[in-house]
């Protein structure tokens, strides 16, 4: 079956709407999965849960816990399951990349177990696999060129290498490349602390990012302040483009539930003012220490460390030829940033086919007060 995908397309850009989207469905199936074995054992407990902190190898300062817990609790209550804080008791885990047993293909490995009150351990899940490797890389946060129309072994090497050597990423001025010749680039747009009203689009200026000694790109954004994630493609391709703020989706609240990917057009370029709530309307990407909803009580995330992330496919319209070096689609393939004010983003929806995961780019930035859990599923009032 193809890779095709609805995208919801604004001034360049496109978002995903599609039950072919493989990186996110994959997330969302095995995650399913977990939340049935979760719902088996909480039912012997008053069928609710307390989700806890999902943590990750410290060697990649990764945050992409919160995007797990966001999408297990969404699978959870699908099955009828209360998510509540008074729950007796509560699911909590770890993600790591490992070696899948029977395939010796690299696998987002997910281990959860469900524990009382006081923190005893009363059952330890099956583990879960995702192999696709934009879910991983967006969930470790890593920054990697993978090769594309090539072997699943090569691609695999990519990522082992990109994790365990954590490649140094290119930054010119303030636009940040996964390699000094790449055709995608990323650049963090900061503006002031609007307070209640509609940030001024003219108030947003790039701010560069530093390359650390462990080849980590960071960035400080301070308490109050917004910004928005430029997307650069110079490629002679359309790009079907993931962007996650500390493991979150960008549609992760957005009333159109399918939406995934955002594509922008070859040679052109784009900005992501917030998260996704229709195709008229965002939420400001805003530094907070707190959100003031209950969902987002409900899950911890004691990392101090946020990464805003962004990942490249080519894409091209259905029907059409696809980029030479795509092989058959048979092939496979986080102070936290809280909801802001409301911003104006308009996007139109379009259909495209989309390819493998070409290049992951990274940028780290500071929380300069460890958030409690996640945004809210709903609007801002």
């Amino acid at each position: 079956m193809p890779n095709w995908t609805r995208l919801a397309l604004g001034v360049s850009l496109v978002f995903v709407s599609s039950p072919c989207a493989r990186a996110e469905s994959d997330f969302r199936r095995e995650l399913a999965v977990l939340a049935s074995q979760i719902r088996q054992e909480a039912a012997r407990y008053g069928n609710s849960v307390i989700v806890g902190e999902f943590t990750g190898p410290p060697e990649l300062a990764s945050s992409g816990g919160p995007g797990i817990a966001q999408t297990l609790k969404t699978e959870l209550e699908k099955l009828g399951v209360t998510v509540t804080r008074s729950a007796q008791v509560a699911v909590k885990g770890e993600y790591r990349v490992a070696a899948d047993s029977k395939t010796d293909m690299t696998v987002l490995a997910i281990i959860a177990r469900l524990t009382d009150r006081s923190g005893k351990e009363l059952v330890r899940l099956d583990a879960r696999a995702i192999f696709d490797l934009t879910a991983i890389a967006g969930v470790t946060g890593v920054t990697m060129v993978a090769p594309v129309g090539t072997t699943r072994a090569l691609r695999d090497s990519a990522i082992d290498k990109a994790l365990k050597t954590i490649q140094k990423p290119s930054a010119k001025g303030t636009l940040i490349s996964a390699s000094e010749n790449s055709p995608y680039a990323i650049e963090i747009l900061v503006g002031p602390d609007p307070g209640p009203s509609v940030p001024d689009r003219n108030d947003y200026h790039p701010r560069a990012a530093s390359i650390d000694r462990d080849n980590l790109a960071f960035l400080t954004i301070n308490r109050g302040e917004v910004y928005a994630v430029r997307v650069v493609n110079k490629s002679k391709f359309d790009a079907a483009v993931t962007l996650t703020i500390d493991g979150l989706n960008m549609f992760a609240f957005s009333d159109k539930k399918s939406y995934e990917f955002f594509v922008v057009s070859a040679g052109s370029e784009a900005v992501i003012m917030g998260w996704h709530r229709d195709n008229d309307r965002s939420d400001a990407f805003q530094v907070s220490e707190y959100s003031k909803s209950a969902v987002f009580r409900q899950m911890p995330n004691s990392s101090s460390i946020g990464t805003i992330h962004v990942s490249f496919k080519a894409a091209w319209p259905v029907g059409t030829t696809p980029p030479s070096d795509e092989v058959s689609a048979g092939s496979r393939d986080a102070n936290a940033t809280a909801r802001g004010v409301e911003v104006t983003s308009k996007f139109t929806e379009v259909t495209r086919e989309y390819g493998q995961l070409r290049e992951a780019i990274s940028v780290r930035y500071n929380r300069q007060v460890e958030p409690s859990d996640l945004p809210d599923s709903r609007p801002a009032k």
